[in-house]
């Protein structure tokens, strides 16, 4: 029984053993099950977090900026770690799969653990908490995250197959995030059950004879949670590791340390340009975190906004899906580079649009009927630099092995998840900066306070008119940061040298290397010559390490 409990919990099933084949449909649904599994849960921290912390149980803003920093100083460290135990594993599952197995169910757990209903601690036992709880949360979601993503770039050799995943992956990813809409109407309907569990954390009175957010955020954060971590299993079992690389790569990145990957990432400069375009890009996701807030009180008057989720999200994430589902295609004849670069330049034009159309014109049918078209538009746009970055670094990681015989896959895709919360870190920190600056928490407090209290009913006062800074605060968080987000996304890739005859080039030769290191013949088509005059910011010739050479060359790139 304790045998059988163990296989049910871990999904140690006969399948996860066995030889599948070569990748096909199933085994790309099943990651995608995984990966819709594991984005729900993710896409609730990241939406939810802020709203629960600051609107919920009322913790400082100007302690969460910080918090917020320590907690991405330690995912610097943690995620390059990592990525390094990642590509140092041996298995007979893989380097990937085996992290698969076992971190879903700590990653449900510690994601329910951040929604617990502490408003009526003090503030000191509110931060401790709150470190603990997101710290550890941030570890156990390292954990599955690098693995995950590193799965795209083993899981196939073939590199059209391997951007066609990215592409699915990358829209499930964005498909998730209807957790917004679903969330709202979920803690509604699980803070008017009253079950007696949290009688002091009653928030509204009047129409309801209990409403308590907290049981609520609760209820809704466990019921996502296990659906969440029981589709995440899915990638173990019904997954397969078939891009191994030479000899000398799989021995050199065994041997590989903390210290020398970090030094392999920051000589590889395409993969550096592609992170200082997403660094530098971070605030365009302020539009949907920062929407909430939109929603909520300047739409809503702090009540259900579930229908301007769905109206002003809708517009957004619908085109965003559209254009991410033929973004592969269209890079593949237009480029990858070109495509960024352009796309992300436009996208500042209708962000600003919605500025002034909002601001001079107020909130009325006709403004909110333009803003949705014009957030439609940029959602559209964002759509292909959400998918471009991810298949780059995976290029990346081709380009590593083409120039140094070194394949480290975990290691670069834990930069890009580094990159994800590094984000999440800079648009968390300037909400509450401009929180701070604005008064948000104590104003919010009081008029929650004085809503619960039935002072004011929820849908009968403006907001933009009562809080006029606010309203202005809120409208620039998801107009003009994004816009200059999108501008100073699309500078790095200037300089980006790694387009679609290179790649294939590289790819081509790779897969020639890795059929004479394992005693087969390569069967290549449509050999594309790579040249020095492809790479003008490269050194001339892979640099593969032989056994017994300094680090010095392998360094080189």
């Amino acid at each position: 029984m304790k045998e059988k409990l163990k296989n049910l919990i871990t999904w140690s099933f006969p399948i996860a053993d066995r030889d599948v084949g070569d990748y096909g449909k199933r085994e790309r649904n099943a990651f995608l099950i995984a990966m819709f599994g594991q984005n729900i849960m993710y896409g609730m921290v990241s939406n939810f977090q802020s709203v629960f912390y600051t609107t919920v149980i009322f913790v400082p803003t100007i302690a969460l900026t910080i918090i917020s920093v320590i907690s991405r100083v330690f995912d610097a460290f943690t995620d390059i770690m990592m990525g390094t135990i990642a590509d140092r594993t041996r298995s007979r599952w893989g380097k990937f799969r085996p992290y698969l197995k076992y971190v879903p169910i700590p990653i449900m757990l510690l994601t329910i653990l951040i929604f617990m209903p502490i408003r009526n601690w003090n503030d000191g036992w509110k931060l401790v908490f709150v470190i603990i709880s997101w710290l550890s949360w941030e570890t156990a979601y390292t954990l599955g995250d690098i693995p995950l993503w590193g799965m795209t770039s083993v899981i196939t050799p073939d590199e059209t197959k391997r951007s066609k995943l990215i592409s699915a992956a990358r829209i499930v990813g964005s498909v998730s995030g209807l957790v917004i809409v679903a969330f709202d109407p979920l803690v509604s309907f699980f803070s008017q059950l009253n079950l007696g569990l949290f009688a002091e954390g009653v928030d509204r009175v009047g129409n309801y004879s209990y409403y308590s957010m907290q049981q609520g955020y609760l209820f809704t954060a466990i019921l996502i949670c296990l659906v969440g971590g029981i589709m995440f299993k899915f990638a173990f079992p019904f997954t397969r590791e078939r891009v191994e690389g030479s000899d000398v790569s799989r021995e050199a990145s065994f041997s590989s340390g903390f210290k020398q990957n970090l030094i392999y990432m920051w000589q590889n400069k395409p993969f550096m340009l592609v992170m200082a375009s997403l660094l530098l890009g971070c605030t365009r996701n302020m539009v949907m975190s920062a929407g909430i807030y939109f929603c909520l009180w300047v739409l809503a008057n702090g009540g259900d906004y579930t229908m301007w989720l769905i109206i002003l999200g809708g517009s957004f994430l619908i085109p965003m899906l559209i254009s991410m589902g033929v973004a592969t295609g269209i890079g593949k004849k237009f480029g990858k580079k070109r495509l960024s670069i352009v796309t992300s330049y436009v996208n500042a034009i209708p962000y600003t649009l919605i500025f002034f159309i909002v601001y001079f014109g107020g909130i009325s049918t006709l403004t909110i009927a333009l803003a949705a078209v014009l957030f439609a538009i940029s959602g559209f746009l964002t759509g292909f630099t959400t998918v471009y970055p991810t298949t780059m670094v995976a290029d990346c990681t081709d380009y590593m092995e083409w120039k140094t015989g070194k394949r480290l896959d975990g290691v670069y895709f834990s930069g890009l998840n580094f990159q994800a919360k590094l984000q999440s870190a800079i648009t968390l920190a300037i909400t509450y900066v401009v929180f701070a600056i604005v008064n948000y928490t104590p104003t919010i407090e009081a008029l929650t306070e004085d809503i619960k209290a039935g002072v004011i009913a929820a849908d009968s006062f403006v907001f933009v008119e009562s809080y006029p800074r606010l309203f202005v605060a809120l409208l620039v968080l998801i107009t003009i940061v994004p816009a200059v987000g999108s501008i100073l996304q699309a500078l790095p890739l200037h300089f980006y040298k790694l387009d679609e005859k290179t790649c294939d080039g590289m790819m081509a030769d790779l897969i020639v290397r890795r059929a004479e290191a394992q005693g087969k013949n390569a069967d290549v088509e449509n050999v594309v010559e790579v040249t020095d005059a492809d790479l003008t910011d490269t050194q001339t010739e892979p640099d593969v390490a032989q056994d017994g050479e300094s680090d010095d060359d392998e360094n080189k790139f």
